[in-house]
């Protein structure tokens, strides 16, 4: 087996998983209006928007509205204004993920990037992945619990230890027969 050199090189990578930051400036007076605009992603009883894209491992925004400093650094660092902090672990590559996030989720980028500067007017499509990629922050070392893991295969693997639970329960009840019919249902043929 050939070492990949190359994903050695590329710190948004371990394995087949990637890892994307963006850190895009908030435009003056939009920090709440953004803050409500995020919280209400999250308002329903479904999963997150980054749920419909199934390469997502993991993904949030957050408002950052300064940097937190240690006094011992000697002087404060600041940013100016407050950012749109972006960041996700996915399957494969970074762009082709950018342009599944801004054709899949247009309506929540367009009511999340709208409040950013310099962001296209609508927030969609290849303008705001090339903005995304624009303002995008390289990860030093990424690592990733699953790096040869795909999401499909994080989610078949969890049903299967649900199912094997739900028979290890059940299983003093059982007569020989019925467990190995069960597991073989159940377990044995995912």
């Amino acid at each position: 087996m050939l070492l990949d050199l190359t994903a050695l090189r590329d710190g948004n990578r371990c394995g087949q998983a990637s890892a994307f930051m963006a850190l895009t400036p908030i435009k003056a007076g939009h920090e709440d209006l953004l803050r409500a605009d995020l919280e209400a992603l999250g308002a329903g009883d479904g999963p997150s928007p980054l749920a419909r894209l199934p390469r997502t491992h993991f993904g949030r925004w957050v408002v950052c509205e300064d940097f937190v400093t240690d006094p011992s650094q000697g002087g404060a660092d600041t940013m100016g204004c407050p950012h749109l902090i972006f960041t996700c672990c996915i399957d494969g590559d970074i762009q082709s993920y950018l342009e599944e996030l801004c054709a899949e989720l247009a309506p929540e980028t367009r009511m999340i990037w709208r409040h950013c500067i310099n962001a296209p007017d609508p927030a969609e499509g290849a303008d705001l992945v090339r903005y995304l990629r624009h303002n995008q922050i390289d990860t030093g070392l990424f690592y990733s619990a699953y790096p040869n893991t795909t999401v499909g295969e994080v989610r078949r693997v969890l049903r299967q230890q649900a199912a094997l639970r739900a028979l290890a329960v059940d299983a003093p009840m059982l007569t020989a027969e019925e467990l190995q019919r069960r597991f073989l249902a159940e377990v044995g043929g995912s």
